[in-house]
């Protein structure tokens, strides 16, 4: 044991990726754990509010830089990148302040489109800047390499997540789902920022005219393609819970959100760490003129690896397990789940391929991408409304287009990969 141990930390690259996966192993634990309890505290109905403000929330906060703190993985220079995080600082707060206004001259809009409720109209926002900021310091914590604050920051968002969503029902029969995860969120930024300041990781002297502006020239993809590419991706996954809501009813997406929730834990936590660790590595081996080739592909193939199991069981037991798990009326959660796995398979394994768009500097062919998927992902859904009347044929129709986009997403990656090797050029 003790000699797996050492060979563990030998290899720094699987080790980080441990590291990493550590929290976010012990924040879905925790999630997980909470679930059962919050599906039968709360209705399908307000599990789809719930997922309708967070989608939102969640595609506008992920583009509020305009996806330059994606580029802060990329220079050689620290200083260049902590110009990047002001950067994006200041691009994230002016966006969330033009979404504040936005929502100011068409507030009888959103009123209605959140069903009266007065504080989602000016908690999204907020919502949206504080999800920007986690973002931004999350990129550069894995830049500088502090996994082991990350792994902490990631499990004590999961505590207060579900305390604050529970206690609120329970003690005082309130809808807590949204503002439980608002405080959560608040938290996780104030101990990310925190811990940067404790570091002096930042310094304002870096965030010169001159640099600045050769950054934002030397990275004009990600806001031109990139932050397009994102948002449309987003969209398209969110898609389902956004016409769900008004093609069916909110209980509709609230059995989805189940169903994405409980499913997206692998990805969050295996994936997701794999992505941030790979993009730090696969970068810097690239600003090098390193070849990544090996490394994206035994990373995705080690991906597939431990997927498959988890993916059997849910093909054959998925129904039953969310009875069993959350209650008679998530049934359908569970059927729901045995048809979107193979989607879910393949979202676990493409976060390296995501990143090695943004390495080779291919946003204008991912933006392309995306912009066709998401048309075809929103038409299955529609069909499966207007012609069969049916949800569950939405399903099947979005899962064989999320397939077929993802496909095509790693078979554009592997050509490239087999016409010529992935070298970086020193810089």
């Amino acid at each position: 044991m003790n000699r797996v141990l050492e060979k563990l930390r030998e290899n720094t690259y699987i080790f980080q990726i441990i590291t990493l996966m550590s929290g976010t192993l012990m924040a879905q634990v925790i999630m997980l754990a909470f679930i059962p309890i919050l599906t039968r505290l709360y209705t399908p109905s307000e599990f789809g509010v719930y997922s309708l403000f967070f989608a939102i929330s969640s595609m506008l906060g992920m583009v509020s830089s305009l996806k330059y703190e994606q580029a802060i993985m990329l220079p050689k220079s620290n200083r260049d990148a902590q110009a990047l995080v002001f950067l994006s600082i200041v691009i994230t707060l002016v966006i969330s302040t033009l979404i504040g206004i936005v929502l100011i001259l068409f507030y009888d809009f959103f009123l209605n489109y959140f069903n009266g409720l007065v504080y989602l109209v000016w908690l999204l926002p907020f919502s949206i800047l504080v999800i920007g900021l986690i973002q931004i310091f999350n990129t550069y914590a894995t830049r500088k390499q502090f996994y082991k604050k990350m792994a902490g920051v990631k499990m004590m968002e999961a505590v207060t997540t579900v305390t604050t969503q529970g206690i609120s029902r329970y003690s005082f029969m309130l809808d807590g789902l949204i503002v439980g995860k608002f405080i959560s969120n608040l938290y996780s930024l104030y101990l990310l920022l925190s811990f940067h300041l404790k570091k002096q990781t930042l310094q304002l002297k870096f965030f010169t005219k001159r640099r600045v502006k050769a950054n934002i020239k030397r990275h004009e993809n990600f806001p031109k393609y990139q932050s397009f590419s994102t948002l449309l991706n987003s969209f398209s996954q969110n898609i389902p819970v956004l016409l769900f809501t008004s093609l069916f009813s909110p209980a509709i997406a609230g059995l989805y959100t189940l169903t994405y929730r409980v499913m997206q834990a692998p990805i969050l936590l295996i994936a997701n760490s794999t992505r941030s660790v790979f993009y730090q590595k696969a970068s810097e081996m690239y600003a090098n003129g390193e070849d990544i080739t090996q490394l994206h592909i035994k990373t995705t193939v080690g991906l597939i690896k431990l997927f498959i199991i988890p993916m059997l069981i849910i093909l054959l037991f998925g129904e039953e397990l969310f009875v069993l798990l959350f209650g008679e009326e998530w049934a359908e959660s569970g059927v729901t789940a045995q048809i979107t796995i193979v989607w879910f398979l393949f979202s676990f394994i493409t976060p390296p391929t995501s990143m090695m768009y943004n390495i080779l500097n291919l946003q204008k062919v991912l933006l392309q991408l995306q912009v066709i998927t998401l048309i075809v992902r929103a038409l299955a859904i529609y069909i499966g409304f207007y012609f069969f009347d049916s949800y569950m044929v939405s399903v099947v129709l979005f899962t064989i287009a999320s397939v077929v986009h993802n496909l095509i997403f790693m078979g554009y990656i592997y050509h490239q990969i087999k016409n010529k090797k992935i070298v970086g050029v020193k810089q």
